[in-house]
């Protein structure tokens, strides 16, 4: 029996029998709320007692319940059997849910595999008062980097404010960024918390899904045995795994099954595109926000195949077998992380080389995504047709800038680096990109300083303007409606990240996601007026949109206005559109953010 199964002491009405093999199994779980009449199942019975007179009443359950739990524990049934969560600071929090099979052994470079179908499901009460692994991955992004996490990683987790609301709640399912390489959907201050399900009576729920060469690695040795004939994109698997729990499940914790908002920041907002166009979550979700994701998304997968076969060489393997043994730290270090075509994405925070570009890890693999996502949605059909909300913030590389002696940049050094970078491009190009972010005096009380331009013209034509484009796309194809945000919050002081060397100090990358998962206080410690005035008014905003699938009237559907996001709320028609007019008519918006 696992550890964190647990098994009620005898004499407990609550007990669960497991009778001999190839007997009956029989189980009882305590769960917040039950009908008042008997409900028997294989998985989980529960027993309301016939006292003198009649049936318990409801109160008087649940006041037998709360004697028999300990304090602050509360039991619910999934389909795949009882779980045993926590009830602080007035939420429920059910915490490492599997929702697939371990992708180990045989199953690592598979689709997520049904835990009903492999006889997973568990017998009495499996703890989910705590997280369990992240997923396989290394920090930094270098062969030298820390091995953290378990392939064994396939969980979820849920807070929500009621198990038994009056209505059913909003649901926002949240999918961590990380380059597909990297974190969790547990990380602090990046991820649900108690006080969030609290004070916006939602429900939240946060997943962990495959990374880097697990999640993604496309192989043509890997489509031997595929169902599809395919390789690659199974974290976007897990990702609809998850979903697909959630629509079976999630009724269980007080949400509404029909009212399913994905949002995901960098790579999370790239899975949640991915998502869109997918004809396999089709039905899954109904509204979206994608926070700073991708812009390049048209890899094939023979490509790719032919791309990674650096990989390959340097695991020595022959076979698939072989691939499936490697340990885990074998397979990280066989990544090619900063060797072209490299997986690190070092460049993509600063100005391009010219030709040169970053390899891919999504790729168009004809099973996840059928087609380059534009494509799709050229085609008019095959996508999710749902309000559709598209977000980045002015200054997105100041979170891990180019060059880290950027803050004593003088107005030389600015307009040094910018012809260095663009005059492979042509002496046009960089009197240009020089004449549209002038340099100007006094620095550094100015907000136009070096490090700041430098950072709002990379992220300008990496992500802000690809992105614009993108929305534009998206509103061309949806009939639903698609509205599109630039953050230009500048935050009060610097922010300071755990695990990240950079103190940003501008708008930076991450900005927007820290402000509603309260991850702003850990960043800049004591918030200014006008900090709380910005997390409030990013949370404000994305909730109404979880629960109308629209935003107020005085948020403009794009491309007629874009919000920007400051102390204050305003709209523009398009702030950025000779800059962007720019980047696109010269041909850079292939160098956009990928992966």
């Amino acid at each position: 029996m696992s550890e964190d199964v647990f098994e009620v002491p005898e004499g407990n009405e609550y007990r669960y029998l497991v009778q001999e093999e190839g007997e009956e199994e029989i189980q009882y779980c305590r769960r917040h709320y039950v009908s008042p009449f008997l409900v028997v199942s294989r998985r989980c019975m529960f027993l309301i007692i016939l006292g003198v007179g009649g049936l318990l009443t409801l109160a008087g359950y649940l006041a037998y319940v709360a004697q028999t739990l300990p304090q602050g524990l509360v039991e619910v049934t999934t389909e795949c059997g009882c779980l045993r969560g926590r009830w602080k600071d007035e939420v429920y929090s059910f915490k490492g849910i599997p929702y697939a099979a371990p992708p180990t052994g045989k199953r690592r470079w598979q689709p997520p595999a049904d835990l009903k179908e492999e006889g997973l499901c568990w017998s009495g009460v499996r703890d989910a008062t705590r997280f369990r692994s992240m997923c396989a991955q290394v920090r930094p992004l270098i062969k030298t980097g820390k091995v953290m996490g378990q392939e064994d990683c396939l969980h979820l987790s849920v807070w929500t404010p009621s198990l038994m609301p009056p209505a059913p709640l909003p649901v926002m399912v949240w999918i961590h960024g990380g380059y597909l390489h990297m974190l969790s959907g547990q990380e602090k201050g990046y991820s649900p918390t108690e006080e969030l399900a609290a004070r916006t009576q939602a429900v939240y729920v946060s997943l962990n899904y495959r990374l880097n060469a697990f999640g993604f690695m496309a192989l043509k040795m890997l489509r031997d045995g595929s169902p599809y004939n395919t390789s690659g994109n199974y974290g976007f698997m897990d990702q609809i795994a998850a979903l697909k729990w959630v629509q079976r499940n999630i009724h269980v914790f007080g949400g509404d099954p029909g009212k399913v908002t994905i949002f995901g920041q960098s790579s999370g907002g790239t899975s949640v595109w991915a998502l869109m166009v997918s004809p396999l979550a089709k039905g899954l979700f109904h509204r979206a926000i994608d926070m700073s994701g991708s812009y390049v998304f048209n890899a094939s997968l023979e490509s790719a195949e032919q791309d990674n076969l650096e990989f390959l060489r340097r695991t020595g393997c022959k076979d698939t077998g072989c691939l499936r043994g490697l340990a885990i730290s074998e397979v990280l270090k066989a990544i090619p992380w900063q060797e072209y075509p490299s997986w690190a994405a070092d460049e993509l925070v600063d100005l391009p080389v010219k030709g040169h570009f970053v390899g891919p890890v999504a790729v168009v693999d004809g099973h996840v995504i059928t087609a380059p996502p534009f494509k799709i949605w050229e085609s008019g059909s095959g996508f999710s047709d749902v309000p559709f909300l598209v977000g980045t913030t002015e200054q997105e590389t100041d979170f891990c800038p180019a060059y880290q002696n950027m803050s004593v940049w003088t107005w030389g050094d600015y307009r040094w680096h910018v012809t260095q970078k663009l005059s492979p491009f042509g002496a046009n190009v960089t009197a240009q990109a020089l004449g549209l972010y002038p340099s100007s005096a006094p620095c550094p009380t100015s907000h136009r300083c070096p490090e700041r331009l430098y950072n709002t013209m990379v992220s300008d034509m990496r992500v802000t303007c690809p992105n614009n484009d993108l929305a534009k796309r998206a509103a061309d194809a949806l009939k639903s409606p698609v509205y599109r945000y630039l953050v230009t919050y500048t935050p009060s002081k610097q922010a300071n990240i755990s695990g990240v060397p950079f103190h940003p100090r501008f708008s930076f990358h991450l900005l927007d996601s820290f402000a509603f998962f309260g991850g702003l206080k850990d960043a800049l410690g004591v918030l200014a007026p006008s900090d709380i005035a910005f997390q409030e008014m990013v949370i404000k905003y994305f909730l109404h949109f979880a629960r109308e699938g629209k935003m107020p009237e005085e948020w403009t559907k794009y491309p007629l206005g874009m919000a920007l996001l400051d102390r204050n709320f305003s709209v523009a028609q398009n702030p950025s559109a000779d800059h962007c007019k720019f980047w696109e008519q010269n041909g850079f918006y292939p160098y956009a953010w990928i992966n």
